[in-house]
């Protein structure tokens, strides 16, 4: 299994096997969706990140969401919406 992450790892434009911190595009999508917030007062929908990013996968975007979630900068809500992490970590 470490050999496929290493090998992942040196493929352009995939995400690094995580080392407990956000990767630099986390951040991105992270700084994108507190923008859209500020215009919308919602969180964009995952079609959203991937439109704005230039991804023609919704699974890109999901995944970012996650990683995001798993960092602890995004939560859900009683009901299962996305928002951002009350009291967590700030990136």
């Amino acid at each position: 299994m470490q050999e496929a992450n290493v090998i992942a790892s040196e493929m352009p434009g995939k995400a690094k096997p995580s080392d407990g911190q956000p990767t630099q595009r986390n951040l991105e999508v992270l700084a994108f969706m507190r923008e859209f917030f500020e215009e919308n007062d919602q969180l964009p929908p995952v079609a959203t990140v991937c439109k704005h990013f230039g991804w023609r996968s919704l699974q890109a975007g999901q995944d970012h969401v996650n990683a995001l979630s798993r960092h602890g900068l995004l939560e859900r809500n009683a009901v299962g919406k996305l928002r951002f992490a009350r009291g967590g970590r700030t990136a």
